[in-house]
């Protein structure tokens, strides 16, 4: 049996022909994956801060307060998204423009001229305006100081002298304000945080005899800020002897940048120390609260702009289960010796390295030192040096918030520190 080649023969043909998503659909549907993606983990993490340094936190009750807002305009107007942004500088050009349109088109009717567009003996006030969007282009032209030379105004007409200058002033007035309103949205210092990098986990481990929070911080761009500093601070409920509860309380978590104390110059990532002392909130907090304990650590690097001079602040946050213990993270500097320069490779600035075995807290350890008399660290030390017998390299670009990647690279090394 012949088929002819321009038909189309179905195996099923009761069912429809599957249509082929084009180019354009499936760059859609991965964006709303992505997007989907980045909420779900965002709406998982339960979070006071965004990894990215967004606020998650919600105002209520403040319909009363709302016209505050208004009296500081310049600043709303700054920090409304660029979708209503956008929307209120088209919006306000263009009714402006028909407002003084409908305001020429009715000096021109009163005086006549549409009614005398072919008496020759006519003086109009527009000339060459003959209709409503005649009037509308000149206001465009007008405001604009476009002036294509067909349609002019009649200097004989009482009002066309005022409208003139009131229209340009109120043109000059708006261009100013909200050009400069999206000048200053583009520029804003705010958009330099996101060359600066944090890391996606804290990790806690055992350094110079005593336990260390660590986060990295590193700096994309060549232009480093100046005089950049860090701070930290605990988000955790507190109660006080009175039985008065704090959900959301803050307790300072001071970092140091080597010897530098808090200042940091990032010159190339830093790996910042908070040294676990009886002055810090996390000298009584374990490894195995993870799941009962429920706090946020919140890191802001602040510094000021190379180009600009404008004050730039960086801040991301860490969970419980994005805390490691026992990790440290991975060396990514070396000295090149063909080049004769030094190296970083920002592909692993979220490494991490397993190097020791943590179960207690920085209060307990110390009491352990204390025991030492009695061979209970010594007994705990030896303990963890048998269970551990070599320290396990995370790739974090992937899942870090599991405490490694899925799918990720893992490799043995010797153990270089002390297990504790």
């Amino acid at each position: 049996m012949s088929v002819p080649q321009d038909s189309t023969v179905y195996m099923f043909p009761d069912k429809k022909k599957i249509k082929k998503p084009t180019k354009c659909e499936r760059f859609l549907d991965c964006l709303r994956f992505r997007c989907g993606r980045t909420q779900d983990v965002e709406g998982k993490r339960k979070a006071l801060i965004e990894k990215e340094g967004g606020y998650r936190i919600n105002y209520t009750g403040l319909s009363e307060h709302k016209r505050k807002y208004f009296a500081d305009m310049y600043i709303t107007l700054i920090d409304i998204p660029w979708r209503y942004a956008l929307a209120i500088l088209f919006n306000v050009f263009l009714v402006t423009y028909l407002i003084f349109g409908v305001l020429w088109w009715l000096m021109a009717h009163n005086n006549g001229d549409f009614d005398n567009l072919d008496n020759p003996k006519h003086v109009p006030c527009l000339l060459g305006v003959k209709s409503f969007a005649g009037s509308l282009l000149f206001s465009i032209e007008t405001q604009t100081t476009i002036g294509y030379g067909y349609a002019y105004p009649n200097a004989h007409c009482a009002g066309t002298l005022p409208l003139i200058y009131l229209q340009v002033t109120i043109g000059f007035f708006l261009e100013s304000f909200l050009l400069g309103f999206i000048f200053v949205k583009i520029a804003r210092p705010k958009n330099r945080a996101k060359t600066l990098m944090l890391s996606k986990n804290a990790v806690v481990c055992q350094e110079d005899g005593g336990l260390c929070l660590q986060v990295r911080v590193g700096d994309m761009r060549k232009s480093h800020l100046i005089e950049a500093s860090v701070q930290g601070m605990l988000v955790r409920k507190h109660v006080t002897e009175e039985g008065v509860t704090y959900p959301l309380y803050q307790t300072a978590v001071d970092f140091e940048a080597n010897g530098m104390r808090d200042r940091v110059f990032l010159l190339w990532p830093m790996t910042l120390s908070h040294r676990i002392t009886p002055e810090s909130p996390f000298w009584n907090i374990r490894p195995s609260d993870l799941c009962s304990e429920k706090y946020e650590l919140i890191i802001f690097l602040v510094g000021t702009v190379e180009a600009t001079g404008e004050v730039c602040e960086a801040r991301t946050s860490y969970t419980p289960r994005e805390i490691l213990w026992g990790h440290r993270f991975e060396r990514i500097e070396e000295y090149d010796l063909g080049n004769g320069r030094w190296h970083v490779d920002f592909s692993g600035f979220n490494d991490v390295v397993y190097c020791q075995n943590i179960r207690h807290s920085a209060e307990e350890l110390d009491h352990f030192k204390e025991s030492n008399t009695e061979g209970v660290y010594d007994k705990a030390v030896e303990k963890n040096e048998r269970e551990v017998g070599g320290a396990i390299r995370y790739d974090l670009n992937g899942d870090a918030a599991n405490g490694g990647a899925k799918g990720g690279r893992i490799l043995e090394n010797k153990m270089a520190d002390t297990t504790m």
